[in-house]
């Protein structure tokens, strides 16, 4: 049975088709752009004295790659991965001259040994998509066993707490339970499927409060040198977590 995150490649095909470049834009977009946050805190994790400031770099859930091709356009050489395999097609198609690679993988079921090692690791808020509890487990031991001794993991996700009722308003037709995320879907069965009121719904994000997310690093033996949580407000139902973890030596 698929997992729920493979459907981003139907997302995918259909930015495509309407000639959106990467996640989130709209209309033809701009390569190489994404939100201003997420630039912020890179920059600010790159400028700590204990983050790598060259070497090799690798994207969990890249897309069409314009975050790791802004961090190798700072000196590292990167490698980007994602379950999608037209996210990663678009991503090549994109970045010509920036001396980055792209794989389709399954980060949650990944041969690590042969990706070698990494001196950065970088979460491209792809670590809410992971609703199963085991996939999440999963997740972070890849991101840890990839990871050089005093390598450092960027983790951008989702988080609660959340806005129920400005949630309803933004989220339209998706339903909020416990901590899962669920869209009304007609397509494939896949796995974590619900049924509200007759209709099949798909897991689609897990929003763990921010205190959990913290505990999920350091059970995986991450420490956490620098965390910014942002709470829900008027433009955003969901908060946000940022944090830069180091693998110890």
């Amino acid at each position: 049975m698929k997992k729920p995150y493979e459907s981003h490649e139907i997302a995918y095909q259909k930015m495509r088709k309407q000639g959106i470049k990467q996640w989130g834009g709209k209309g033809s977009g701009t390569k190489g752009s994404f939100s201003y946050e997420t630039k912020r805190f890179l920059k600010d994790v790159l400028s700590q004295p204990w983050a790598p400031k060259e070497g090799r770099v690798i994207e969990f859930g890249c897309g069409t790659g314009p975050i790791i091709r802004w961090i190798c356009e700072r000196g590292f050489r990167g490698l980007g991965l994602d379950v999608s395999k037209t996210a990663i097609d678009m991503a090549k198609e994109q970045s010509d001259g920036h001396g980055v690679r792209f794989q389709r993988g399954d980060i949650c079921n990944l041969n690590t040994k042969r990706l070698g090692k990494f001196d950065l690791v970088v979460d491209g808020h792809c670590y809410h998509c992971i609703t199963d509890i085991e996939d999440r487990k999963a997740y972070l031991d890849t991101a840890y066993n990839v990871l050089k001794p005093g390598g450092v993991f960027v983790l951008m996700t989702m988080c609660a707490p959340v806005n129920r009722k400005q949630f309803k308003q933004d989220w339209k037709g998706q339903r909020l339970h416990k901590k899962v995320v669920y869209f009304p879907w007609r397509g494939e069965t896949c796995q974590g499927m619900r049924t509200f009121t007759g209709q099949h719904y798909m897991p689609t994000r897990y929003m763990a409060h921010w205190k959990d997310i913290l505990n999920e690093l350091r059970q995986a033996d991450f420490n956490l040198n620098l965390i910014r949580y942002n709470a829900h407000n008027y433009n955003d139902a969901v908060g946000t977590l940022t944090v830069g973890a180091l693998k110890p030596k």
